[in-house]
C-alpha cells in the first residue's frame, strides 16, 4: 500500500515570498530530495493553481512517503519533536498550511511508475471530494473503472485517485492529468463530446457531499512537469 504526503501551503502575502520558496524548495528537492528532519517523502509535484481557479497565492505540495505505513510510523516515532528542523526557515515565506496523509488506489501510479512511463501532467484538475463517512472506497472503486473506460482515446484522463486517511473513509482527492488547458476547457464546455465523462459526473454526484476543483500547473522541477 502506498502512502503519500498531500500539504496547502499559504505563502506570505508578500512580493516574491512565494518564488523564494518555491526556489529554495527546488534546490532542496533537486539536490537532496527533501528536507533535512521533514517526512522524508519523495517529490510527485509541487503545484501552484491557476488564477481565477482557486485559492491564490497557494501551493499544493504532494510527496510519495517511502515504506508506506511501516515507513510514516518510523518515520514518526524516530522524530517525536513537535517541530521539524526547517519550520523556522520558512516562516520568511509561508504563514501557514494544512496537511493530508493519502492512500493510494491500486490504479494510481508510484513516483518510480510516473518516471519510468515518461508520464507528464503539465495542466492538472485537484478535485478534493467528500463523502459520506464509509463510501470513499466505493467512490474510487467506480472511479477506476472510469480511469479505465477513458483510457487513452481524448488524451485526458485519471492520473490517481487517492482516499484521504484519518477521515472515517469521508475524503477522497481525484488527479486529473490534461495535455493543455484548451483540453481541460473542452471537458467543461463540450461535455457530450465525452459520454464516459458525463456518466461519470451524473454517477458521482450521487455519493459527493462536497466538491472543490482547482486547476493547477507544476513547478518546472517537477516529475509530472
Amino acid at each position: 500500500m502506498h502512502i503519500y504526503l498531500h500539504e496547502t501551503i499559504d505563502p506570505v502575502r508578500k512580493p516574491g515570498a512565494h518564488t523564494r520558496y518555491l526556489d529554495e524548495l527546488g534546490e532542496i528537492v533537486t539536490t537532496h530530495g527533501n528536507a533535512k528532519g521533514s517526512a522524508g517523502g519523495r517529490c510527485i509535484a509541487n503545484w501552484v493553481p491557476v488564477f481565477l481557479t482557486g485559492q491564490w497565492p497557494q501551493i499544493i505540495g504532494f510527496w510519495q512517503m517511502p515504506g508506506g505505513w511501516d515507513g510514516f510510523a518510523k518515520h514518526f516515532d524516530t522524530h517525536t519533536e513537535l517541530f521539524h528542523e526547517p519550520l523556522d526557515r520558512w516562516y520568511g515565506e509561508r504563514s501557514g498550511g494544512f496537511d493530508r496523509v493519502l492512500v493510494g488506489t491500486d490504479y494510481t501510479p508510484t513516483l518510480d511508475e510516473i518516471l519510468a512511463s515518461g508520464t507528464r501532467a503539465p495542466v492538472v484538475l485537484h478535485e478534493t471530494v467528500r463523502l459520506r463517512p464509509g463510501d470513499a472506497p466505493k467512490y474510487l472503486r467506480l472511479l477506476g473503472d472510469v480511469k479505465e473506460a477513458l483510457g487513452d482515446r481524448y488524451g485526458f484522463g485519471v492520473l490517481g485517485g487517492y482516499e484521504v486517511a484519518f477521515r472515517n473513509q469521508s475524503e477522497a482527492v481525484v488527479v486529473w492529468s490534461f495535455p493543455d488547458v484548451a483540453t481541460l476547457v473542452r471537458t467543461q464546455s463540450s461535455t457530450a463530446e465525452f459520454p464516459e465523462l458525463l456518466a461519470w459526473r451524473e454517477q458521482s454526484a450521487t455519493l459527493e457531499l462536497s466538491h472543490t476543483g482547482v486547476v493547477v500547473r507544476p513547478t518546472s522541477w517537477s516529475p509530472l512537469r
